[in-house]
C-alpha cells in the first residue's frame, strides 16, 4: 500500500501546470497573456500625480477597432484585459466595449477612480461586463488628503458611498493607493477602510513621471519614513518578515528563477487610445500602432519588440547584480528609461527605496 507521501507526490505529479508555472512559460514563449487597454484620457478628476499625458493626439480607436483589437487578441491566445484610462467609464462606448470583452471571455479588469459608479452605473457594469474585478483608487483616509490629490472636492465622501453601492451590487472591488507624502501618514487609516467593505488594499510605494516625461509628480514622493512605515504595517498585517512583505510587494515574484525581469513585451502590452502599442503601461516607447499594423503582426514580427524583450533578459542581470541585502524592489526598466534615458540604469529614487529597505530588520514582526 502506498504512503500518504507517495500519495501526495503522485496527486502532484498528475495536476496541471501551476499559475506560477503557466506565467513563466508565457514569458519565455512569447505568449500574449495579458494587455492593458487605455480607453480615453478623459476624467472627472485631476489627480495631481496622474501620469497620462494630456497632449497625446492622434486618430482615437473607435468601437469597431476595439471590437477588431479584441477578436486579435483572442486569436493570440490572450487572457487577461485590463480597461483603464483616465477614466474608462467617460468612454462613450464603454459598456458596448466591454460586453465585447465578455462575449470573448477575457478575464476582464476595470481600472476607475470610482467617482461616478453610482447604483445605476455600478448596475450596469455588472449586468453588461460583469469584470472580473473592478480596481477603485483612494487616496487618503479622509476628506482632507484625499481631495487634495484628487483636487475635486467632495471625491472622497462619494468614493466611500460608492464603495458600499459597488459591494451591495456583487461587483469585486479592489482599492489602489499609491503611497505619497500627502497620504504616508494615513496607511492605517486606508487599510481600515478597505477592512471595512471587506476588500483588498494595494499600496503602491513608487511615484511615476507623467509620460510625456514630466517629473513634478514625483514631488510629492514617499519620504523614507513613510516607506518604512508602510513596510512595517504590511509585516504587522501579513505576520510575515519583512522581507517576505517586500517580495509580496515586488511585480510578479515565482517559484523558480526566470530568465528574465518582467514580462514586459514579452507576455502583456498596453495601447493608449490613439492606437500606439507599447511593452507595458509604464515603458513608453511605442512599438507600433494598430491604425497601420495588425496587432498579430505587431506582436510576431517586429524588431522594436525584439529588443524590448532583449532589455528584459538584462534588466534581470541588473536587479540579480545589485549589492543590496534587500532587492531592487520595482525596479522598471520603462521608469528607469524616462527617468536616465537607458532602461538598465538603475535610477536614483529607486535605489533610494532599496537603500531604505535595506535598513529595516529582518525578523517576523508579531
Amino acid at each position: 500500500m502506498r504512503t500518504k507521501r507517495e500519495r501526495k507526490v503522485s496527486s502532484s505529479q498528475s495536476l496541471e501546470p501551476s499559475y506560477d508555472e503557466t506565467i513563466l512559460g508565457t514569458w519565455e514563449n512569447h505568449h500574449l497573456f495579458s494587455a492593458l487597454v487605455e480607453l480615453t484620457y478623459r476624467c472627472n478628476l485631476d489627480c495631481y500625480f496622474c501620469y497620462n499625458d494630456l497632449d497625446l493626439a492622434g486618430d482615437p480607436l473607435r468601437l469597431a477597432d476595439y471590437e477588431r483589437l479584441f477578436e486579435e487578441m483572442r486569436t493570440l491566445g490572450c487572457l487577461h484585459l485590463t480597461l483603464s484610462g483616465g477614466e474608462p467609464l467617460a468612454h462613450p462606448d464603454f459598456f458596448a466595449i466591454g460586453a465585447k470583452a465578455r462575449e470573448l471571455d477575457f478575464v476582464v479588469r476595470v481600472k476607475t477612480n470610482g467617482h461616478g459608479l453610482d447604483r445605476e452605473l455600478a448596475g450596469r457594469l455588472r449586468s453588461e461586463v460583469d469584470p472580473f474585478i473592478v480596481e477603485v483608487s483612494l487616496h487618503g483616509a479622509c476628506a482632507e488628503t484625499h481631495d487634495r490629490q484628487t483636487r475635486v472636492a467632495g471625491s472622497f465622501d462619494r468614493l466611500v458611498h460608492n464603495l458600499d453601492v459597488m459591494r451591495a451590487t456583487g461587483l469585486r472591488v479592489k482599492i489602489n493607493t499609491a503611497l505619497t507624502r500627502w497620504n504616508e501618514r494615513e496607511i492605517e487609516g486606508m487599510f481600515a477602510i478597505a477592512d471595512r467593505f471587506a476588500v483588498p488594499l494595494t499600496l503602491d510605494p513608487e511615484v511615476t513621471p507623467r509620460d510625456n516625461g514630466d517629473r513634478d509628480p514625483m514631488r510629492i514622493s514617499a519620504s523614507p519614513e513613510g516607506l518604512r512605515h508602510l513596510v512595517a504595517v504590511q509585516a504587522s498585517r501579513r505576520k510575515g518578515t519583512q522581507a517576505e512583505v517586500l517580495r509580496e510587494g515586488d511585480a510578479e515574484i515565482h517559484s523558480r528563477d526566470p530568465d528574465r525581469h518582467c514580462g514586459a513585451g514579452a507576455s502583456g502590452i498596453a495601447i493608449d487610445p490613439y492606437g500606439n502599442v507599447y511593452p507595458c503601461v509604464q515603458w513608453r516607447r511605442a512599438i507600433g500602432n494598430v491604425h497601420g499594423s495588425s496587432l498579430q503582426g505587431i506582436w510576431r514580427a517586429n524588431g522594436k519588440l525584439d529588443e524590448i524583450r532583449r532589455l528584459t533578459v538584462e534588466a534581470k542581470g541588473v536587479v540579480s547584480g545589485h549589492d543590496s541585502e534587500v532587492p531592487l524592489v520595482g525596479f522598471c526598466p520603462g521608469v528607469a528609461e524616462m527617468l536616465t534615458g537607458d532602461p538598465l540604469a538603475v535610477p536614483e529614487s529607486t535605489s533610494t527605496r532599496a537603500n531604505v529597505l535595506s535598513e529595516l530588520p529582518l525578523h517576523p514582526v508579531q
